[in-house]
Parts: C-alpha cells; structure tokens; sequence
C-alpha cells in the first residue's frame, strides 16, 4: 500500500532487490486516513494468496502520524489481520507516527528505510 505511483514502483523493485516477490500495490493517493486504510486492508485481504502487508507512505501532503492513526483505526476495526504488516512511514511527522506504531500494541512492524522495510516483508514471508 503506497501513496504513488512512482513509490509503489520503487517499493515493488526493493521487495525484489531484497530477494522477494511482490504481487501488486495499491495507491491510496495523497490523502491516506484511516477509511483509505481501512477500505485498502479490506481489498487486500481479500486474496488469499496474500503473505504479507508493506505500507510505504511519503508524508508531503499527508501527515505520517494522521497515516499511522489511520492504520491503527483500521487495524482494530477490522479485527484480527492474519498476515504481518510492515509500514514505513516517511516525511513530515514521520517520529511521531513511529512512535504511534510503536504503542500501538499491535501486531504491526516499523521501519525508517525501504531496504529495511522490503527486508522485513522478505522475512516476514519466509518465516
């Protein structure tokens, strides 16, 4: 899940370059919230071939900790989430959305650099 199309491209080779195998992305756009999130993890999930959930948002526009809130929100509305869910959340606000995941108490893994991220999902996967 990437807010660009030219971020998902990115995300996609990194997974690649790190030894993985991406299905797909999908672009929330630049207004991530928590219903973008929510609605996003809903279309995922709905693939059973699905292993793994990266979450790979720029914050320019939007805000990583309005991001963060939202991945949060949607986690504990939809209840158990099955597969890991990597995010890394960079640009303005990007601390205080880290620690946002960080306390949030779910199942949820963060990380500051796409190669740690794309690494984690990799593990994550194989595991």
């Amino acid at each position: 899940m990437v807010n660009g199309a030219g971020l998902a491209m990115a995300t996609m080779d990194m997974i690649k370059l790190s030894g993985g195998e991406p299905a797909n992305f999908l672009d929330v756009g630049g207004t991530a919230n928590a219903q973008t999130v929510e609605a996003g993890f809903r279309i995922i999930l709905k693939d059973p071939k699905v292993k793994a959930i990266l979450i790979n948002i720029f914050g320019g526009i939007v805000r990583c900790d309005r991001v963060a809130q939202g991945v949060i929100d949607a986690y504990n509305s939809i209840g158990t989430i099955k597969v890991p869910i990597i995010v890394r959340l960079q640009g303005t606000n990007a601390e205080e959305a880290q620690k946002l995941i960080e306390q949030s108490g779910l199942k949820v893994q963060s990380a500051i650099l796409l190669s740690e991220a794309a690494a984690l999902v990799n593990k994550a996967v194989s595991s």
